[in-house]
């Protein structure tokens, strides 16, 4: 069970599934019968319909509440790939000063907003920035400091121990101004504090996997799909589902909001955008400073 399993296909044949049809969907019914047998009698009737024993089905629960708390902007003045980040890291620190004042901007009405619902957390001015890596996140910080920054950002310590990195998160909600976070850690696929805390974020880069020997093999391995379709399936597939990871942690409950910023022109280009979750595939372009001001200063859509 996992709302990151997406694309369903893809997924499936990593695990030896496979289906003619290419697998089918079972999107819950509104019913008034039970859900527990109704969807069961369901997936059991779907399998039962193949004579396929690897054939699959997946059974999507509908979340209504979450249509429109994501507010989504594509930062296309930013290249993030290797070759590239280091003439941009003056500028994502820039950007990283402008998300904080944005979210600073809009505590005071979020937070009136949110008292009203009890089971709601308390809202914090501190962003969550996630990295592709440590050294990435490293060299952005060294960007702060040598513009003369007095922004308070924390990149995560590395401890094994989840309490500790909860505790480590819980600590820094409300001392720093934003949290640096590795995307593909456990910060970002398994802690559950980020929802209601956090109203801005943002992603810097795709996250794709390492060039190395390895993901070289995986390549030569996937090769009789095509050179595309084998950076899909090696690459793009990996790297956005971290980021679909990162991002389900921001809204968790109902009423919950948050504005993120996709820091990387990649994110614009069809290939990459079709990966990430349809909360996150719609957003507004950036493409100047001004831009970046006038979709901060808006309200959430």
């Amino acid at each position: 069970m996992s709302a990151t399993l997406q694309p369903f296909a893809t997924y499936a044949e990593t695990c030896g599934l496979s289906s003619p049809a290419g697998g089918s969907e079972l999107a819950r019914s509104t019913s008034l019968e039970p859900r527990a047998s109704r969807d069961a009698r369901s997936v059991a009737s779907k399998l039962a319909s193949t004579s396929d024993p690897a054939a699959y089905t997946t059974l999507s629960a509908p979340t209504p509440w979450r249509a429109g708390c994501y507010d989504i902007g594509v930062d296309v003045r930013v290249d993030t790939t290797y070759r590239q980040r280091a003439n941009h890291y003056g500028t994502t620190a820039q950007t990283i000063e402008e998300l904080h004042r944005g979210s600073s901007a809009g505590l005071p009405a979020r937070t009136s907003q949110l008292s009203t619902l009890s089971s709601q957390p308390t809202a914090s001015p501190c962003i969550a920035v996630f990295f592709p890596s440590y050294v990435y996140a490293e060299s952005v910080l060294r960007a702060l400091e040598h513009d003369g920054s007095v922004l308070r950002a924390t990149l995560q310590p590395r401890l094994p121990d989840l309490a500790a990195q909860a505790a480590w998160v819980e600590e820094n909600l409300a001392l720093s101004d934003a949290l640096f976070l590795v995307l593909g850690s456990s910060f970002a696929e398994s802690i559950d504090l980020l929802g209601g805390r956090v109203s801005h974020a943002m992603v810097v880069g795709p996250a794709l996997p390492e060039v190395n020997a390895v993901q070289k093999a995986k390549l030569a391995a996937n090769s009789g799909l095509g050179r595309d379709a084998a950076f899909r399936r090696v690459y793009q597939v990996p790297g956005l589902q971290k980021v679909n990871q990162a991002l389900g942690r921001l809204v968790r409950a109902p009423g919950q909001h948050a504005k993120v910023l996709l820091h990387c022109r990649r994110f614009a280009d069809p290939s990459y955008a079709a990966l990430l979750a349809r909360d996150y595939q719609f957003g507004r372009e950036i493409a100047s400073t001004a831009d970046l001001r006038e979709w901060l200063s808006g309200a959430a859509s």
